[in-house]
């Protein structure tokens, strides 16, 4: 059996109540000032711990170890596309980030790539130093040159928990494997328009690169 599902039956209640304290915090704020309609699912979501459609991206500012610079989330005017992830994960964030590097292949190939930011936020800063987070970036096709993608490392574990699991909704749980650690986590990936509000939230470990190039495209237009 795979060891990421071993360690998922039992540790899937507790990242379950962990989530659970967090169900509620966004959807209250809903903005018109939004391009794309609702998601075609939204009625198989239920109450999202994240933020969705509509909803306000939470402001937040984190250091950028490899471009060696702090990002202010309320300094952006471009769209984002924002995930949370850790270097090390040998299942999920592998496609994750694959995709979101597809995803700036293509800004970059059909020359909005200075209309868009990617950011990439590690819940691991123990072990995602800036040499591996560099190391990475070489492993999944991520253009560090462009200088549209950032690596964002939280200071320590506290603050990840502040920023990722209390801001974007995103639960992370650390598993201890003798010498070594696992992390159990959700999968979210957010489109957010240069207003700061939420147009997409992709959930699971595989968004669609197509579905989110033609979903950031279309914001786009509207804002030109």
């Amino acid at each position: 059996m795979n060891r990421r599902a071993v360690l998922g039956v039992g540790a899937a209640a507790g990242l379950s109540a962990v989530a659970g304290c967090l169900t509620g915090t966004f959807g209250d704020e809903a903005s018109d000032d939004i391009v794309l309609g609702p998601p075609d699912d939204v009625e198989d979501r239920g109450e999202p711990i994240y933020p969705t459609h509509g909803d306000p991206f939470p402001s937040f500012e984190l250091p950028d170890p490899v471009q060696e610079t702090t990002v202010d989330i309320d300094e952006i005017d471009e769209c984002l596309l924002c995930t949370a992830f850790f270097a090390s994960c040998p299942a999920e964030c592998i496609p994750l980030i694959d995709s979101l590097s597809t995803v700036q292949a293509n800004t970059l190939e059909q020359g909005i790539d200075d209309q868009a930011r990617f950011l990439a936020i590690t819940f691991d800063p123990e072990r995602d130093t800036a040499d591996e987070l560099s190391h990475h970036a070489g492993l999944l096709d991520v253009d560090l040159e462009a200088g549209n993608w950032h690596y964002l490392r939280p200071e320590d574990h506290e603050r990840a928990k502040s920023v990722v699991e209390d801001d974007l909704g995103i639960p992370f749980e650390r598993e201890e494997l003798g010498d070594e650690y696992d992390f159990l986590h959700i999968t979210v990936t957010f489109l957010v328009n240069p207003n700061g509000y939420v147009e997409r939230s992709y959930r699971g470990e595989n968004p669609d690169p197509t579905e989110m190039t033609n979903d950031l495209e279309q914001v786009l237009d509207d804002w030109e």
